[in-house]
């Protein structure tokens, strides 16, 4: 839970600062980038994000740290040529920032070489947080140090991209040390990109949620570039509530299949019960403290009112919801595939109607899109789950 709430506090920390050193709508700009390094990111993290920690489970220790090696020499040719289309499309969008842009999709896609998923894999946490995490946000916490000292937004980013790239060499060193045996890199182009073959799926998989996740900033950066900064803190606002939601959800994955599959679907009800309670007072508290909070973060530069932190309310209700309701019942019940399709319903409907609302009301019509799609998802998996506790009520 700390690796998971540290970052976010200290991320939430530097947001003044950074607001107030290069100004609202750079630091939208930022955030944009920042935000398109998730779809950017699934082309260099190709699949593993997704299945790593399994498949790091389930291969044994003399075998993990060879594999994971081979990825990462995947991964490293797959950085060196997604970084450039990055920064290209990024510029195209902000023709004004080409540094910030440069420096910020390198540092926002390094992560992606790293070794977060092989350690939760290994079920070795201490190792996630002291190697991944505690790098990651001792370079955010100094890049606070650096704004205040140059006023400069590219020497902060700069600053994040040296302490993200400490993590990946940290990480990928301690994997190769505490190897069994030797453990060697193959630079083999043909056999780097051979492995992707294996990686299609969940590479899929991955890029469908990410296309889903990131299209809102990139829209609004498009097609509605004033209404950036206002778009961007409501986003972090949501996703800082979703990171104090995420015990709940842990909670929630650990207590169904405590009681054996007899009691699955009584306490799958339980849970569906009370769970929602938790996401509507998260809900109520953006909604009424949102404004407040925005205020405080941006130095009163940013206009963020009851108007827009009702939709950005709505969207955390659903979904904390859905991260329930997929992550933890339908995973539990076996209908995985359900949770993929659920994902696709929400970009093929929610795409859509966030071009159109970026189009026609800025960054209150993406917001709104964002939350109805998101209720899409949330109906249909509750449908599914309804489906499968009748199917196993009937069987029994």
């Amino acid at each position: 839970m700390v690796t998971t709430l540290m970052p976010a506090l200290v991320s939430l920390v530097a947001m003044p600062v950074i607001i107030r050193g290069a100004g609202a709508h750079t630091w939208g700009v930022q955030s944009s980038v920042q935000s398109a390094s998730m779809l950017f990111g699934v082309a260099v993290g190709f699949g593993w994000s997704v299945t790593g920690a399994a498949e790091t489970a389930r291969r044994t220790p003399l075998e993990r740290p060879q594999w994971f090696a081979d990825s990462v020499v995947s991964r490293i040719y797959l950085l060196c040529l997604t970084v450039p289309v990055m920064m290209l499309v990024m510029w195209l969008i902000n023709r004004d920032y080409l540094a910030l842009v440069v420096v910020a999709s390198v540092a926002y896609l390094v992560p992606y070489v790293g070794a977060d998923w092989y350690f939760v894999g290994e079920a070795r946490p201490s190792r996630l947080f002291r190697l991944n995490a505690l790098p990651q946000t001792t370079g955010v916490a100094l890049s606070v140090v650096a704004m205040l000292v140059t006023n400069s937004i590219v020497a902060t980013v700069a600053v994040q991209l040296v302490a993200n790239v400490c993590a990946v060499i940290l990480s990928v060193t301690a994997v190769v040390r505490s190897a069994p045996e030797s453990v060697q890199f193959n630079w083999s182009v043909p056999q780097a990109f051979g492995r992707l073959r294996a990686q299609r799926d969940p590479f899929i998989t991955a890029g469908t949620s990410a296309l889903y996740v990131a299209s809102p900033m990139l829209i609004i950066n498009l097609f509605q570039p004033g209404a950036l900064a206002l778009y961007a803190m409501g986003d972090k606002l949501f996703k800082s509530a979703l990171t104090a939601f995420a015990p709940v959800l842990q909670v929630v994955q650990g207590w169904l299949p405590e009681g054996g599959p007899q009691n699955l679907s009584h306490r799958v009800k339980q849970a569906a019960r009370l769970s929602p309670l938790v996401s509507v007072a998260g809900a109520a508290c953006i909604f009424a403290l949102g404004p407040w909070v925005a205020r405080l973060l941006s130095h009163g530069e940013i206009a963020f009112g009851f108007d827009i932190s009702l939709p950005f309310a709505v969207v955390f209700a659903a979904v904390s919801v859905t991260q329930v309701f997929g992550l933890a019942f339908l995973v539990q019940l076996g209908r995985s595939a359900a949770l993929a399709k659920s994902t696709v319903v929400g970009a093929v409907i929610g795409v859509p109607m966030i071009i159109v609302g970026a189009v026609l009301f800025s960054a209150h019509g993406v917001a709104w899109a964002v939350a109805l799609s998101e209720i899409t998802v949330l109906i249909y998996q509750l449908a599914v789950v309804i489906a499968e506790l009748r199917r196993r009520r009937a069987t029994a």
